[in-house]
């Protein structure tokens, strides 16, 4: 008997871990997750609720759910509605099925006939409950990008569509299904963001220029990039997936929202992403280092029923202001010191000599210990022309990213100070950018702008700052550091009175040179070398730390 019992108890065991394991596996992942919030935000996919995210992605498409979805992707819900009800009749009337079309999707199953989207199953029949499967969804899009689809390029339509969106071979096979569900759908429509439509441009373009997507939307949500003024290109100029969880996304753009608009208090949605006050804080203080058009931030309170508030260091009224002539001015530097074909690097070299010449640092601010809110972010900067280094960092990243050149704002500590500068993406490869220091420097009366702390790598801009260096991304190249790029940068003292005499000899007045080798490298000896040589007085300045040299005659 008690060998029965010991039975049973395993076996209820067994099926107790079976029942676990089911119910684990009844919870689906979808693949497309982080994409359907990326439609969402972008306001071309409404989910399952009308009040809030809800993507319903398992579930089963047939063809007049699939054919609504689309129509709603693509922003054509106004033009659906504009037909009427004796219009949308007597356009389904030719079909034999249209008495199986639900009630809400006849207008958009009219629509898609109407605009060729859809031509029937045979060509009396519509198969509004038949399953939605890769290939007829594929035409669907791609008739929608524009391009004619006949019978027999039907079997390479998933092919045509993601070789047009950049997808690899992986996304076609697994596209080729018999039975889509929601998900597949989101999927393919958001690889179509980034396919050329018929006239040459990308749909996310398109549905830009239409003003069915708000370019500043795309923007935040890093689908799209400025390039030059005027013109937007997808992020990496290709299909570009999101880089965060949909969970993740929907707590950091109600935080976002929040944040930028000076809104006092919000309920913070709750999930894997908001489990503790450290996971929230984490996501703050990302909103605020990503976007430097949050002005005046400096704290947050949350209690556990999920009210967050926030805290700022003036009224909304006045925030909100800022915010506007910041973004005014902003458009008319960028108007000023970027034109169209410039490449990466002239852009930082060109925000970076804008800051030198129309910013200082608040030094009257850090010397009487009372910095001004103004001077921590880019409206001091870009606005009020004073700024702390916070501020100068700031600037610089909203310069650049609307220019189309990608930077991140790193903190850390430099010279027995909290400090603020910026890495800058040039070419694929990382670098240092301290517009801060260099500006500075003119404070010892030197006149003339320096680049001593233009794209430097990890190794060399070590002598002065620190950081957590796992945080960041790592700076290995020097290719595009100042004086290396522009064949400034001499061996030793010797190569140097070797070149300043060369370049006097050309006709040059004033010579800029980084010498490599400084150590015993006595410069007062050698600029008497070279006054002896050429007969001519000079004065010089010499950055030790950096080993540079500016001379002139």
């Amino acid at each position: 008997m008690k060998k029965y019992k010991i039975v049973i108890a395993i076996l209820l065991i067994a099926f107790s871990f079976m029942s676990i394991s089911q119910q684990a596996m009844a919870v689906p992942s979808f693949r497309y997750e982080a994409e359907s919030w990326q439609l969402y935000k972008l306001g071309v996919f409404a989910g399952a609720s009308k009040d809030r995210f809800n993507p319903d992605l398992g579930a089963l498409l047939d063809r007049q759910i699939g054919v609504t979805l689309l129509l709603n992707f693509f922003g054509k819900t106004p033009e659906v509605d504009k037909l009427s009800s004796s219009e949308i009749e007597l356009i389904l009337s030719k079909y034999t099925d249209q008495g199986e079309i639900l009630p809400w999707a006849r207008k958009y199953m009219a629509y898609a006939v109407k605009t060729g989207v859809v031509v029937g199953t045979p060509l009396t029949t519509l198969g509004p409950n038949k399953p939605l499967d890769g290939l007829a969804y594929a035409t669907m899009i791609l008739r929608q990008l524009g391009f004619p689809v006949e019978r027999q390029d039907y079997i390479y339509s998933i092919q045509t569509l993601c070789n047009k969106a950049g997808l690899e071979q992986s996304n076609i096979d697994y596209f080729n299904k018999t039975q889509l569900i929601k998900d597949d759908a989101v999927g393919m429509v958001y690889a179509a963001l980034f396919a050329e439509c018929s006239n040459g441009k990308t749909l996310l373009y398109n549905l830009i220029d239409s003003g069915i997507v708000s370019m500043e939307t795309a923007v935040a949500l890093n689908i799209i990039q400025y390039d030059d003024p005027g013109t937007i290109d997808p992020v990496g100029g290709a299909y570009n997936p999101p880089i965060r969880p949909a969970g993740y996304q929907q707590a950091y753009f109600q935080i976002y929202d929040a944040l930028v608009n000076a809104v006092d208090s919000i309920w913070l949605i709750k999930n894997e992403y908001t489990d503790t006050f450290d996971e929230i804080t984490e996501i703050v203080s990302t909103c605020v280092r990503e976007n430097p058009d949050i002005l005046y931030y400096t704290g947050i309170s949350h209690n556990s029923n999920g009210l967050m508030t926030f805290k700022y260091s003036k009224d909304k009224k006045t925030i909100l202001n800022h915010k506007s002539e910041l973004n005014k001015k902003v458009n008319a530097i960028l108007n000023e010191i970027i034109v169209p074909g410039m490449t990466e690097y002239q852009k930082e070299k060109a925000v970076h000599d804008y800051l030198i010449n129309n910013c200082e640092y608040d030094m009257e601010g850090f010397n009487s210990n009372n910095i001004r809110a103004e001077s921590f972010n880019a409206y001091g900067a870009l606005c009020l022309g004073v700024a702390v280094c916070e501020g100068y960092a700031e600037a610089v990243h909203m310069l650049l990213d609307l220019s189309g050149v990608e930077s991140i704002i790193i903190t850390g500590e430099s010279r027995g100070f909290s400090h603020a500068w910026n890495l800058v993406k040039i070419e694929g490869q990382y670098y240092h950018l301290d517009v801060t220091w260099d500006d500075t420097l003119q404070y010892n009366g030197n006149s003339g702008t320096r680049y001593y702390y233009f794209n430097l790598d990890d190794k060399s801009i070590s002598r002065d700052h620190e950081w957590e260096k796992a945080d960041y991304p790592a700076c290995t190249s020097n290719k595009y550091e100042y004086y290396t790029y522009n064949n400034l940068v001499v061996k030793n003292q010797d190569e140097f009175i070797d070149r300043v005499i060369e370049e006097v000899q050309k006709g040059k007045k004033e010579i800029t040179l980084k010498i490599q080798e400084i150590e015993g490298c006595n410069i007062d000896k050698a600029v008497e070398t070279i006054i002896n040589e050429l007969y001519l007085g000079c004065s010089y300045l010499y950055n030790k730390e950096h080993g540079v040299v500016t001379i002139k005659f």
